[in-house]
């Protein structure tokens, strides 16, 4: 039995060990998000040094708008599986009421409605004096 724990023990250890690894060298990444570019489009920073870069400002406002709205439409997808997952959530708090109802039912059948004769007692309440 030492064994089985001492083996537990180690096994979470290492657990442990490599979500830290996991953390510290693992690439960054936004959930939802994709990290590839495969419309080689990313968001690409503005240079508002330059006073003579105003047609440059508006094709890059479009095309960070654009790498936005990809990204946006990545999201979309999500909505469908939150409404998925409500829908199995409610119909799971369903099956659990009707449940819990037929647990109530059960045990309120199996009370008996008077309490049980035994013997050796009596219901009288009375005292006697000496």
């Amino acid at each position: 039995m030492l064994t089985l724990v001492n083996i537990l023990i180690l096994f979470f250890t290492i657990l442990v060990i490599y979500q830290i690894f996991l953390a510290s060298f693992g690439d960054s990444i936004i959930e939802g998000l994709t990290s590839d570019n495969t419309n080689n489009t990313e968001y690409k920073p503005y240079n508002t040094n330059d006073s003579n870069n105003a047609l440059i400002l508006a094709q890059q406002n479009a095309g960070n708008i654009s790498v936005l709205k990809n990204q946006m439409d990545d999201l979309s997808g999500l909505n469908n599986q939150v409404q998925d997952l409500s829908g199995n959530v409610t119909t799971l708090q369903g099956q659990v009421d009707n449940l819990i109802t037929s647990q109530n039912a059960y045990a309120s059948s199996t009370i008996p409605s008077t309490p049980p004769d035994i013997s050796g007692t009596t219901s009288d309440t009375t005292t006697t004096s000496n």
